[in-house]
This record gives structure tokens, C-alpha cells and sequence, in this order.
């Protein structure tokens, strides 16, 4: 009997779906008459169950513990590259001068106790996944800085990057990276002949993340606004 109650279809037990998902973060009600620009909405999925080899413990009498541990390492990553934007220092690879391809990128702001304040809301299983809606609401200084964004004119870039399914939190983060690699990468080869020694910069991530799966492969696929600070070309003697 125990082991049946184990195995009870998610969908037949929306509630206690609800209850398991409370524990991510507030579920407290919405306060009324937000700002439009002041709530950040998306949806976001990660797989029930660990994928094969990935050495991940599963605890079996709580079966959505797994997904609700891998969206509280995602959500909070995405709202910050939404809210907080990232800085970027990118050197493409040189075969002929002996250079490595480098590429690093890190919060441009802070924001202490972002995560708390997400909330984790509306969950519902599809194909083997927990989704649900993510909502934050961005404080006032955050928003006016956020809005700049869109008023000034930056560049908008688009990248896609991927990373190893058995890699968990770190495979999404891997595509995250390089999709916003390529951007910056793509951007650079539009407005300059020569490959130049090092670009850095900001970006904020607009739009909606897009993670998709393919061949044991996250599939990721993110949108920026784009300021270079600095482009560094080669001195040529």
C-alpha cells in the first residue's frame, strides 16, 4: 500500500502538487493593481525524475522534490540576467597568435533577496515535466533602470547555446553561456573585418528564456540588449 501511495498520478492530485511547489517559495497572494512593467511573468519546465546516469538521488517519497530543487537553481539565474543584466569580457580564439578562446560573465548589479521574492505559481505536468509560472515583481529603482534599457536604443542580439542533459543545473548554464557567446560573437563579426583581442560589455535578457531538449542536449536559446563597453582590436607592428 505504501508503495502505491508513492506512485500517485500527479495530475489526479493537483493539490498536493500545489503543496510540494509552496515550498520553492511565497505563494503569497498578489498584491492588487501592479504596474504592468513592475511584473516579470514567464513559464518555465523541468523534468520529474533525474535523468539516467546523471548521479542524482532521487527521494522517491517526494516525488516532485526533484524538479522543484532544479527550478529553484534555474528561476533564480534567469530573473537575475532579466533584472540585475550581466557583465561580459570575451576573447575570441587566435589559432595564428596562440590565443584561447575565453569567455566569463557575471551579475552587473545586486540584488539581495532576489529569490525570495519570486514566486512559483499556477504547476501543472506535461510529458514528464513540472511546469509552471514564474512571477517577480521588480522594485521600483530596478524598473526605471530596466526601462532604460529599452529608451536608449542598445543592440539587440539573439543566441542559442547547449548543454548535456546529465549535467542538470550546470547543463543549462553551459547553454545559457555559450548562447550568450554567440550573440556577442555575431554581433562583433557585423561590425568589424578583423577579429578583434577582447570585447566586454553588458547585457539584460529580454524576452522570454527558451529551454528545449534534443539528443540528451538542452537547447537554449536567449535574447539581450546589448552595450559594448570596449573593443580592443590587435596592434599590428
Amino acid at each position: 500500500m505504501e508503495g502505491m501511495e508513492r506512485r500517485l498520478s500527479l495530475k489526479r492530485h493537483p493539490l498536493l502538487l500545489v503543496l510540494v511547489l509552496c515550498t520553492a517559495s511565497s505563494f503569497a497572494k498578489p498584491a492588487a493593481g501592479p504596474a504592468p512593467e513592475e511584473l516579470i511573468r514567464f513559464s518555465l519546465w523541468a523534468t520529474l525524475e533525474a535523468y539516467p546516469g546523471a548521479g542524482e538521488v532521487v527521494d522517491t517519497a517526494a516525488p516532485f522534490a526533484h524538479p522543484v530543487n532544479r527550478l529553484k537553481e534555474i528561476v533564480p539565474f534567469f530573473v537575475e540576467g532579466m533584472v540585475c543584466g550581466w557583465s561580459f569580457t570575451y576573447v575570441p580564439s587566435d589559432k595564428m597568435r596562440g590565443v584561447e578562446e575565453f569567455f566569463e560573465f557575471k551579475p552587473l548589479r545586486e540584488y539581495p533577496g532576489m529569490a525570495s521574492r519570486i514566486q512559483y505559481k499556477e504547476p501543472w505536468v506535461e510529458e514528464n515535466r513540472l511546469n509552471c509560472w514564474v512571477e517577480f515583481r521588480c522594485p521600483p529603482h530596478l524598473t526605471a533602470w530596466r526601462n532604460t534599457w529599452k529608451t536608449l536604443g542598445y543592440h539587440r542580439i539573439s543566441g542559442r547555446g547547449q548543454g548535456r542533459l546529465t549535467d542538470g543545473f550546470d547543463g543549462i548554464y553551459e547553454g545559457a553561456t555559450i548562447a550568450l557567446k554567440e550573440a556577442v560573437r555575431e554581433y562583433a563579426r557585423s561590425i568589424t573585418k578583423n577579429k578583434p583581442k577582447e570585447i566586454t560589455g553588458e547585457v539584460l535578457l529580454t524576452g522570454l528564456p527558451s529551454i528545449g531538449l534534443k539528443s540528451g542536449k538542452y537547447i537554449v536559446d536567449l535574447d539581450f540588449f546589448l552595450n559594448v563597453s570596449r573593443i580592443i582590436n590587435y596592434t599590428i607592428y
